[in-house]
């Protein structure tokens, strides 16, 4: 039987991932040990990541015409912002971030790199090819919290980072993955071999630029 998309995709990042899961600041995080300025520093330029993250998302609502799609997508897009609304921003304040702290921040040009490609991919090779870019940031979250969270078990529950884990293995996390991961192997039913290849790189590329922005802070 031949591998869907997801498990190809899967295969060609997860060294990426383990590297990823092997960065200073993802481990100083399990163990709790993280600097609290690395971490500020973190949710600020995540913030404004996430806001531009939302804007390739809703562009490619725009280009999607399936129905069942652009439900999917509808219900992403709102997931993101309340996610970034109702708990991003209230976690910002509660580390002292104020409103004058992020209109001053600039993104990490590494951060802006990986937004531009995202972009990039779904505005000139097409809708699957944004789909893929986008999927690999949720879905990286997610492997990253899962294997930090098997290797430091006790130290995240008592770590003062215990939440940024738990999000990205909860139930609800982890059920919102799995459905853009079916969606995206029903759109690319049809790729041929050089359509997944170019697919591959897409994801691979969108994992360095993870790594490069761990490193950035």
């Amino acid at each position: 039987m031949d591998m869907k998309l997801s498990e190809i995709l899967f295969k060609s990042a997860e060294p990426l991932w383990l590297e990823a899961a092997d960065k200073p600041f993802v481990v100083l995080m399990a163990k709790g040990t993280l600097d609290n300025e690395r971490f500020r520093t973190y949710m600020m330029q995540d913030y404004l990541y996430l806001l531009d993250y939302i804007k390739i998302l809703t562009k490619t609502f725009e280009m999607a015409e399936d129905p069942a799609l652009k439900a999917f997508l509808r219900d992403l897009i709102d997931a993101t912002k309340s996610e970034t609304m109702s708990v991003h921003v209230p976690n910002m304040r509660k580390l002292g971030i104020s409103d004058e702290d992020i209109s001053s921040c600039e993104l990490e040009d590494v951060i802006s790199e990986y937004v531009d490609f995202m972009r990039q991919q779904l505005e000139e090779k097409g809708l699957i090819a944004g789909l893929t870019a986008l999927l690999q940031c949720s879905w990286v979250y997610a492997y990253i919290a899962n294997i930090e969270t098997e290797r430091f078990f006790d130290a995240i529950a008592a770590s003062p980072y215990r939440s940024w884990f738990e999000a990205y293995i909860s139930e609800e996390y982890t059920k919102s993955n799995r459905k853009w991961i079916d969606v995206l192997d029903k759109e690319a039913e049809a790729a041929d071999h050089d359509k997944t290849k170019e697919l591959c790189r897409i994801f691979q590329k969108c994992a360095e630029f993870e790594n490069c922005l761990w490193d950035a802070f």
